[in-house]
């Protein structure tokens, strides 16, 4: 092409690309630092492959110092939603991810190397753009959808090679000058096309981070860098905008594997050092195989898994510290031991070398992230825990939240029952389904279906409990308390040591665990629970009492 016709097609455009490339002086990083961004589209809610990529992003950067930057690409406008910005910075601020430039709302930005937002970066892709016309690097296509699919056909039926628009197939890559220029004063509908250098059948080596030197056919493809709205691909502009905003490295999703040979000629087209790309395995999970043989692995869908969208951690009630934990543990082999020594340490101490993470793609495995969360919430001081659940019982589950707000000395004096050298709890929402005994002021006990080990006792129960009840002092210390049970079980000839129960277990109508049993299923529904006195203390003395009288009178008039 010509000066002519990137005149004819750009006409509006007055900047050269020197000019765009000089509002944009390259970084004054330190030696080894880095600079890095995340950019994502606003077309939905973040995926949790989306929040991954973010948090090594800005790990990778923060371990070595430098720029971690907030790009939105918005250049589908088709597919952007309302307020898709606010959701993605919102996202991000609640898993503490902070960058040091980008998009800082709808239309705000913060840094020197914006607008961040691809939209109103028009007039720059275009004047790079129309330099490569200038030099005969790029070329206006006319195709319309049906002789793109005619194309298509034709390669079918040739069985040709490699399908797309390239060599013989690009049927606007030879036109005269004259006959562009004709086409374009009549109005036909055009797009840019880079005429690409690359030749079928030709390999080269690229180099990615994670997966070392990857050999692949190079790029012969006249891929599209402007659109019919004037708007780039994003590939164009991704290139144009790591170029201008100094970005050393490229770390994303690996469905951009295939992309490299094509924009790494991007680069070189324009004359831009090309930055080092790593490319991040999805997070997979587990599915049975329809025909009910074995599972198969998939990408973790926004369809399908609840799991997906990284609002579901937060309404869970995972505490974020624990979430960023174990996508760090699914990053690189070397975060676990690392966190297991630095409980305390920010995640952003820990020295992350992408070279280390793994090129299959991880697993998501709750039971690993729950191990990872109970590990957190374990380490959590106390009134941590009470701020971190009230505020989350605020947003998310109305009972809870009017209990604390009701019985706040009781639910403090409840963290040291299920916290203390204990690790059960894994999110806030579980507080209510493994403790409804000592958080919800309605709970009451079935006796209508007694465990199975109680069946052999069941005749015995009222009568011993009620003998618990004589005795029992709400003011009693833990082995105050616990020395009467044992009164109460000797009188019932249920053995109060283990040793010699099991020894001669024909001697006794049970042990001194079977009637304890008794009392906590009458107070708590369930034989298994955190320190009972605990618990006692947590209810008050009304329900200690009362519950244990209920359930006894239930048994009783069986």
């Amino acid at each position: 092409m010509s000066k002519r016709v990137a005149d004819a097609l750009f006409p509006q455009i007055k900047m050269t690309y020197q000019e765009a490339e000089a509002l944009y002086p390259p970084r004054n990083l330190p030696e080894g630092a880095v600079c890095t961004r995340f950019a994502p589209s606003p077309t939905g809610f973040m995926h949790i492959g989306g929040l991954y990529t973010a948090l090594l992003n800005s790990s990778f950067t923060r371990s070595r110092g430098g720029v971690f930057f907030l790009r939105i690409e918005d250049t589908d406008q088709k597919r952007q939603i309302e307020n898709g910005v606010t959701e993605i910075i919102s996202a991000l601020d609640e898993f503490q991810i902070r960058f040091d430039e980008g998009a800082v709302g709808e239309t705000e930005d913060s840094g020197s190397y914006g607008p961040y937002r691809q939209s109103l970066r028009r007039e720059i892709y275009q004047a790079f753009a129309k330099y490569l016309v200038e030099i005969g690097r790029a070329y206006p296509c006319f195709c319309t959808s049906e002789e793109l699919e005619a194309i298509r056909d034709r390669q079918e039926k040739a069985d040709a090679p490699q399908k797309g628009y390239y060599g013989q197939w690009a049927a606007c890559r030879e036109l005269d000058e004259e006959t562009v220029l004709k086409r374009i004063a009549n109005g036909d509908r055009w797009i840019v096309r880079m005429r690409s250098g690359g030749k079928l059948g030709v390999s080269r080596v690229y180099h990615d981070m994670i997966r070392g030197e990857l050999s692949m056919q190079e790029n012969i493809l006249d891929a599209v860098i402007i659109k019919g709205d004037g708007l780039p691909t994003y590939h164009f502009a991704h290139v144009v905008d790591d170029h201008l905003m100094g970005t050393t490295d490229v770390i994303r999703a690996d469905e951009w594997i295939a992309s490299i040979p094509l924009h790494v000629e991007m680069f070189e087209l324009l004359g831009f050092p090309v930055p080092r790309y790593t490319h991040l395995s999805p997070i997979m999970k587990n599915e049975a195989k329809e025909d009910g043989e074995g599972v198969s692995r998939r990408k973790l869908s926004k369809r399908k898994d609840p799991e997906a969208r990284v609002g579901y951690y937060d309404e869970a009630g995972y505490p974020i510290p624990a979430v960023l934990d174990y996508l760090l543990t699914i990053g690189s082999a070397d975060y676990e031991p690392w966190r297991e020594e630095h409980m305390d340490a920010s995640i952003y101490d820990f020295p992350l070398d992408l070279s280390k993470t793994g090129a299959a793609g991880a697993l998501f495995d709750f039971d690993k992230l729950n191990n990872v969360a109970k590990k957190r919430i374990g380490h959590m001081p106390e009134e941590q825990i009470f701020d971190a659940v009230s505020a989350w019982a605020k947003r998310y589950d109305a009972k809870l939240s009017r209990y604390m707000e009701d019985n706040g000395d009781a639910f403090r004096r409840s963290i040291a029952v299920w916290h203390e050298k204990r690790l059960d709890v894994a999110k806030w929402s579980d507080l209510m389904e493994l403790y409804p005994y000592m958080y919800d002021p309605a709970f009451t006990v079935d006796a209508a279906a007694l465990p199975e080990s109680f069946l052999p006792h069941k005749e015995r129960i009222p009568e011993i409990l009620a003998d618990y009840l004589s005795v029992f002092d709400y003011e009693d210390g833990a082995a105050e308390w616990f020395g009467k049970v044992k009164e109460v079980a000797a009188r019932h000839n249920y053995c109060v040591k283990m040793g010699a129960y099991k020894k001669h277990p024909e001697d006794y109508n049970g042990s001194i665990a079977d009637l304890s049993s008794f009392i906590r299923y009458a107070l708590t529904g369930t034989t298994n629970t955190p320190d009972l006195h605990g618990i006692i203390h947590v209810i008050g003395k009304d329900a200690a009492v009362g519950r244990v009288e209920a359930f006894r009178s239930k048994l009783a008039n069986r």
